[in-house]
Order: C-alpha cells, then structure tokens, then sequence
C-alpha cells in the first residue's frame, strides 16, 4: 500500500488520475489553509461533493478500516487535513467538531504565528501558547493527528512533550540535507520519533536542494533517517501540488496578509525528472531498492508507516458520505 503523507492539490476527476497512475492508494489531501470556520466547512463541503460526484474512483477515509476498505474496492482513499489551525480559532470543542465531518490531521500553524503558537518563518518562536496547550489535548481525544511541518522548531518540540499521541511532519526533510526553515533539525525529528510519530519526508525542490537532487541523493537521505531515527518512522510526504493555475502558490504561501507586487508573484519550481508529481511514485520504489532498502523496509517508507500512525492516533467518528 503506498500512502502519501501530503498533497495540496486542486482536485479534479483528472487529478486523481494523475495520482492513481503512481500506485498511489490513499493521500493525505490538504482542505484548508488560511481560511476561517466558514471557509473551512465550505473547503469541506465542496470536497464531500467532489467525492460523491466520483465515487467509483475516491472516497473520503476517517479510519484504517475505512482506508483499507476504499483500497480493497479500486478508490484512492482520501485523509482530510488542515495545514493549519485558523479555522479552529480558539475554541478546543472546534477539534472534536471537524473530526465529525471528517478531518483527520490538523498543522497547528501554517506560515505565520496564530492562537496555538509560531511559524517556522517567524523571527522569534515563542513557543506553544496556553491555548495551544489545550488544543493538542482537545486534538488528542478527538482522534486528531498533529503535524508540526510549518511549525517553529521551539512550539513544535513544546507539541511533541505536550501531546498524549505520536505526533507527525507530514512533509518535511532533515535541516542537515537542505538547509531550510521549513525543514526540522536532527534533535527535533528524533523526539518526534522517540513518542513514535512519522517524519513524511518531502520531495517538494525547494526542500530537498532544488531539482538537480538526484533520486540517489534522495534514497540516501532517507538511509541516513533510518539509521538515525529507525525505520518505523520515515515515510514520503511529496506536498504535490497538482492542478493549481501558475499564479496559485502567491496564495498558498501568504493567503492575504501578504500580497507580493505583481512583478515578484512567485512560480512554483522546477521539479526533478525523476519525481514530477504522484505519478511517479514507482521511481521511489526503484530508488529504495537500488539504495539497499529490503521490500519491507520499502514498503514501510512508502506507506505502512503511515498506516501504523494512522490506527494508533485516528478513532471512530461518524462516517462520512462520500
């Protein structure tokens, strides 16, 4: 079973097309980022939809029984998440609220620092919040899985002591094989694997050293982890990003409260040849192998991983049509 940790897609019938022709069985699917409760349950509303409108080929999960299942009957398995905690606002009852519609993974803060805590990107972590504290609890009992990937290093390592489940970095790499913000440092990446979390390591250029990285540079970045960090804790989390118009990634990056002037709106990057998007997710399995990984050690980086993450934090919620 290959599961990827995070895309951010623009779904359409196409997309996930696109992504089944890689092997791809279920996804962590991104369905809100800076918007609010009612853009939240609009995100949501539209994706239930979409679903419905293409049952034969995607269906939402909000359990391993239900991802198994999905898998079993040909559908790409899809896992909702937020890649933030604005539309949680500063209520805690608001985690148990989404889980019943089907949320699965909250990021407790995007780009910029909210109620919960700081962003990677702030010139100073202040570290989790009281109110953070009291979401990672709130996200804990509704069966929620907690992603720190955009979070400061500072509120991230503060979540992983406060939280009662294995948390996870649905997309990120080691900070000492791409050197970026985004990414986590040795220290961080071994607490989360001490409580038993997943680092989801990302193959997204700007975060692995731009499209030049070779697939054996990639593979050994991840023979590094596993040596470090062992293997039932390192799994792909691609952050594809397909079906978006060109002028997309200005919003994914700063929402509204940072608009670039026209002439500096950025483009998403160039990406290697060897991994352009979901598809190419057999090239991973090549990669593995030829970088010395046994099938089940393989097969564990490429989903199984997540599949254990998923049934030791996710609980039963009501199910989801669609």
């Amino acid at each position: 079973m290959i599961i990827d940790g995070l895309e951010i897609n623009n779904w359409s019938r196409e997309v996930v097309e696109t992504v089944r022709e890689g092997g791809v069985d279920a996804v962590h699917a991104t369905v809100g980022v800076w918007e609010d409760l009612g853009g939240a349950m609009t995100r949501i509303g539209a994706f239930r939809r979409f679903c419905r409108d293409n049952s034969d080929v995607v269906k939402i999960v909000t359990s391993v029984d239900e991802l198994t299942t999905a898998v079993d009957d040909g559908l790409l398995g899809i896992v909702l998440g937020f890649q933030n905690s604005s539309m949680l606002g500063d209520d805690p009852e608001m985690a148990q609220i989404f889980a019943d519609v089907g949320v699965r993974v909250v990021q407790l803060t995007y780009n910029i620092a909210n109620h919960l805590g700081s962003s990677c990107w702030e010139p100073t972590d202040g570290g989790l919040t009281r109110v953070g504290h009291r979401m990672v609890e709130a996200l804990n009992q509704a069966g929620v899985l907690i992603d720190i990937s955009h979070v400061g290093d500072v509120t991230g390592s503060q979540a992983v002591d406060a939280s009662s489940q294995p948390i996870a970095i649905t997309h990120g790499n080691p900070k000492s094989f791409c050197d970026s913000p985004r990414n986590k440092p040795d220290w961080l990446i071994a607490a989360v694997a001490e409580r038993g979390g997943v680092v989801g390591c990302t193959l997204y250029p700007l975060f692995m050293g731009g499209s030049s990285v070779s697939l054996a540079q990639y593979c050994s970045m991840l023979g590094d982890l596993v040596s470090r960090i062992g293997i039932d804790h390192v799994a792909i989390g691609s952050d594809a990003v397909l079906g978006w118009p060109p002028d997309a990634l200005a919003w994914m990056r700063s929402g509204r409260w940072d608009r670039p002037v026209e002439t500096a709106v950025p483009s998403f990057p160039d990406w290697p040849s060897w991994f352009s998007g979901p598809a190419d997710f057999a090239n991973l399995k090549v990669g593995l192998d030829e970088a010395g990984f046994s099938p089940t050690e393989r097969d564990a980086i490429l989903g199984h991983n997540w599949l254990r993450l998923f049934a030791e934090v996710f609980q039963t919620v009501p199910t989801i049509t669609g």
